[in-house]
């Protein structure tokens, strides 16, 4: 092995403009370049998650600035829930953050008065306020927004709105300074009208995978030496996902593990793709005629044909790949791992003790030092908090399986209910808190965590149960640190004051984990 051609970045998130490892899928940018510098310019960029589409479009817009142009990236995994049920609150909340970005007076409520539509209020707002301030033309990124998909009656609005202004540009001059730039990866399944949508004008992009070329200059870059039956070996377990095997790559260049042990467990929970496995596996247990189909394409050994609509989402998701009309499984990554956890057995049945469930484990902050000033006391307040905490639990449909001293485990179904809980049980403790005298309050920290566990004897085991038991560790007082598949879970469902702390490494856990932070 040979040192990195460059100094090795950590794989995660957009790829810095400025780093070495950005791969060009030509003739992709290229493309991008010559037509964001046209007037009424629309790129429509769609891949699964992961695939680079955040950090092409940086690339973009990094472009466009090159040009003198103005440019804002709109990042739609940001817009807090409640704005998302509202068209009004949602365009008025889209135009302050491009305001913002723009380093603009913020004229809002001025344009937002009088008996007018929210879209008029809008596009008035945009063509007054916003290009009549600027002399170059203005690159809207808009990224992600997969998000609006979920809120039909927000989304049929903005998006007919989208395609009108880019209509205007057409005709109007002072539209022919908007560029658009738009990312997303599931199909649109939202009713559009053929004219108002944005999704079928403009330059659509689609980013394949990476080729074996482009594979193997990644693994020269990285200083790696693997024979041509070891390069095919690694690409039939990683395909050309960009991400896949930019973590590969990167784990055998740390010199943390070997190619044979590497491609042993990837496609296992002990594996270094846990997060991301987890992830997708979580989106199949939410939609029943996805988890069959699912099933019936990892089974097979060849192509096999599902139903049209399902064949679209898995391919949204990155999981499938089209051969003529049929599907096969993207890399046997997918492959192994789902061919695995989707078995009848290991999906939450009656007939099994291995179940998908939310794990929470709660800590008292300096509980030691506590204990050892006065023990009685402690134990007071504990029973206290914790007779509060199983009242909570309950509620939230949760089951209290152990006390762990001065914490409690407690088990849920559902990672929307366990948080939820949660942030009800540190709001009902810090209320209470403030009423009491300060020697008679305790401050409480949690860890939530989604995995498989299996329920013995009124106890529950497995990994899901030691990564939990680490991340209340990692919360600060008074707060819930939960793990990446916990907050993709629950982030398009409940409106959390979040934080992210990004990827640990836990004690006893073989990979790093991307962790968030919940303030009640």
């Amino acid at each position: 092995m040979n040192a990195p051609l460059y100094p090795l970045e950590q794989p995660e998130g957009q790829v810095p403009l400025n780093s070495p490892w950005y791969v060009e899928r030509p003739p992709i940018e290229a493309d991008c370049y010559q037509t964001i510098i046209k007037p009424t310019a629309l790129i429509r960029i769609k891949a699964p998650r992961k695939m680079g589409k955040s950090s092409l479009m940086s690339r973009i817009l990094a472009k466009s600035e090159q040009q003198g142009y103005e440019t804002v990236n709109i990042n739609f995994q940001l817009v807090e829930r409640n704005f998302l049920t509202d068209l009004d609150r949602f365009l008025q909340w889209f135009c302050a953050n491009v305001t913002d970005a723009l380093e603009l007076d913020d004229e809002i409520d001025r344009y937002w008065k009088g008996p007018r539509g929210s879209q008029t209020c809008c596009t008035n707002y945009v063509q007054r306020h916003l290009l009549a301030q600027i002399d170059t033309p203005l690159v809207l990124g808009l990224d992600e927004v997969d998000r609006i998909f979920q809120y039909p009656e927000i989304a049929v609005d903005f998006f007919g709105l989208i395609r009108a202004w880019h209509e205007k540009g057409k005709n109007e001059p002072k539209w022919q300074k908007l560029h658009l730039v738009i990312s997303h990866s599931k199909e649109v399944y939202i009713p559009l009208n053929i004219n108002q949508s944005p999704f079928n004008v403009g330059l659509p992009i689609e980013l394949p995978e990476l080729g074996k070329e482009q594979v193997i200059d990644l693994v020269q870059k990285h200083g790696l030496e693997l024979t041509s039956e070891q390069i095919d070996l690694f690409m039939a377990m990683f395909g050309g996902h960009p991400y896949l095997v930019r973590v590969a790559l990167y784990r055998l260049a740390k010199q943390e593990i070997d190619l044979e042990h590497l491609l042993q467990i990837a496609p296992t929970e002990e594996g270094f793709f846990y997060d991301h496995l987890r992830h997708h596996l979580s989106k199949l247990l939410e939609d029943e005629a996805l988890l069959e189909a699912a099933k019936k394409v990892v089974a097979a050994d060849n192509p096999v044909k599902i139903a049209a609509t399902e064949a679209f989402k898995l391919r949204s998701m990155g999981l499938v790949k089209f051969v003529g009309n049929e599907v096969i499984p993207l890399c046997d990554l997918y492959r192994f791992y789902l061919r695995d956890r989707l078995d009848t057995k290991t999906i939450i049945s009656d007939a099994d003790d291995t179940t998908l469930a939310a794990i929470v484990f709660t800590d008292v902050v300096n509980s030691t030092q506590l204990m050892m000033a006065n023990q009685t006391v402690m134990r007071e307040l504990l029973k206290r908090d914790f007779r509060l905490m199983k009242e909570i639990c309950e509620h939230y449909q949760g089951q209290v399986l152990k006390n762990l001293g001065d914490g409690l485990l407690m088990y849920f179904s559902s990672a929307v209910k366990a948080v939820s809980c949660t942030i009800q049980i540190q709001k009902a403790i810090a209320t209470e808190a403030a009423t009491l005298p300060s020697g008679r309050v305790l401050v409480h920290r949690i860890g939530i965590h989604l995995g498989d566990v299996f329920l013995t004897g009124g106890d529950v085991l497995g990994a899901g149960v030691n990564i939990a038991a680490r991340l209340q560790s990692q919360a600060a007082p008074g707060k819930i640190c939960i793990s990446q598949i916990v907050y993709d879970a629950v982030k398009d469902h409940l409106n959390l004051n979040v934080e992210a702390l990004g990827e640990r490494q836990l004690k006893g856990v073989p990979y790093g984990i991307s962790l968030y932070q919940i303030q009640p």
